[in-house]
Parts: structure tokens; C-alpha cells; sequence
């Protein structure tokens, strides 16, 4: 009895178990996607991204339109004038301000026409991590053992966030386009009413006073209806 009652116990204390710290560790790890939801948002991203694209093609597509336009008016303005220019008709009183101004307004919307064109710099596609984890789990290069390919529970979040991304830079890309498409249309609405006020200035025969104050006028109300339209 002595003996058992002296003896003491050589076994250390019970180990402490881990399962606090894993069940911390999964309770700290973020929840996977639900499915249905990331399928149902990839939609409605896919949706926004086809008409993103689709908004930037007619925008292009206008541009290219206004830009053959301007090359045909001005190749045929300049064919005309090199013929006009060996009769006898004398140009000097349709050469005033307003001519002058509405053939710069052209050229410029010309240039703007085609700026407009080669901006539309569209962003999509996954990137090289997102398509090679997807040929890895075709491939089965991500099974736990078995024989089905274990899913990416990143994939989806990935991939949300990168048409995220797209959409973000697509809706400024589409937003300049928008602006330097109404500017080139209105500058040659504005052209063509210079031209013409040029020509009748010039039919009219003013004299210089009243020709600079009907075309301070003139750009004064041409300002102010850009501004209104632009806006």
C-alpha cells in the first residue's frame, strides 16, 4: 500500500490539442463564393462587358464614317479649287474670317475623327494565373487522390474581379470615346455654318467692320451651343 501510495506518476501532462488553433484558423479563412450567386453575378458582369464593347464598335464605327466623310469634302474642295483658281473668277471676297475658320474647324474635326477611332482601347481576357489554374484542374494536375480535378475556390472570385476591372476601365475608355465623338460632330456642324456664312458674307459684299462683327456674333452663339450640346 506504502509503495503505490509513494509512487508517483512519470507521465507528463496530456498533450494540448490543436484543434483550437485549427478551428481559429478556419474560422479567420474567408467563406467561398456560394455558387449560384457567382454564376448569377459572372451574368449580369457578362452582360454589362458585351455591351460595353458593343457602345465602343458603334462609336468606332461613327468615327470611321465621319472620317472618310471629311477626306472625301476636303479632296473634293481642294480639286474644286484648283480648277476655280485658273478662271477668272475672283475668290478674293470668299476668302474672309469665316471661310477660313470653318476649313480649320473641318481639319480639326478630321484629326479628331480619327483620334476618336484608334482610342478605343478595350480591356478583357483572364490573365496567365486564371488560365493555367483552369488547365490544371482539366488537366486533374489538382486532385486531392481522386479522379475528379478538385475546384479552385478562387477562381470565381477571380474572375469576378477581373471583369470588375475590365468594366471599370472599359466605362472610361467609353467615356472619352463619347466626349471626343460629340466634340468631332460638333465641329463640323460649326464648319459647315462657317463655310456658309462665309459664302454669303462674301456675296454680300460687307465691309470689313461688318464683316469681324457678324463673325464675333457668330462665334459667340457657335460657343454657347457647343457648350450647351457638350454638356
Amino acid at each position: 500500500m506504502s509503495d503505490r501510495e509513494g509512487r508517483t506518476d512519470d507521465r507528463g501532462p496530456p498533450p494540448v490539442s490543436s484543434g483550437g488553433t485549427d478551428s481559429s484558423d478556419a474560422a479567420s479563412r474567408e467563406p467561398d463564393i456560394d455558387p449560384a450567386v457567382a454564376a448569377t453575378t459572372r451574368e449580369e458582369l457578362r452582360t454589362t462587358f458585351d455591351y460595353q464593347v458593343e457602345r465602343l464598335r458603334e462609336i468606332d464605327n461613327k468615327a470611321i464614317e465621319i472620317l472618310k466623310a471629311n477626306l472625301l469634302l476636303i479632296g473634293i474642295v481642294v480639286t474644286g479649287g484648283s480648277i476655280v483658281v485658273q478662271t477668272t473668277v475672283d475668290l478674293a471676297a470668299f476668302l474672309n474670317p469665316f471661310t477660313v475658320v470653318g476649313g480649320l474647324l473641318l481639319l480639326a474635326s478630321t484629326g479628331l475623327a480619327a483620334v476618336t477611332y484608334t482610342a478605343s482601347d478595350l480591356r478583357g481576357g483572364l490573365d496567365v494565373e486564371a488560365v493555367d489554374a483552369v488547365i490544371a484542374g482539366e488537366r486533374g494536375e489538382g486532385t486531392d487522390g481522386g479522379d475528379t480535378p478538385a475546384a479552385d475556390p478562387e477562381f470565381d472570385e477571380r474572375l469576378l474581379r477581373s471583369y470588375a476591372e475590365w468594366i471599370d476601365y472599359n466605362a472610361r475608355v467609353t467615356a472619352v470615346n463619347d466626349l471626343l465623338a460629340t466634340v468631332t460632330v460638333l465641329l463640323i456642324f460649326v464648319a459647315f455654318v462657317y463655310v456658309i456664312a462665309g459664302v454669303v458674307v462674301g456675296a454680300a459684299g460687307l465691309t470689313p467692320v461688318e464683316s469681324w462683327t457678324s463673325f464675333a456674333v457668330l462665334t459667340a452663339f457657335a460657343a454657347v451651343f457647343s457648350w450647351v450640346s457638350a454638356h
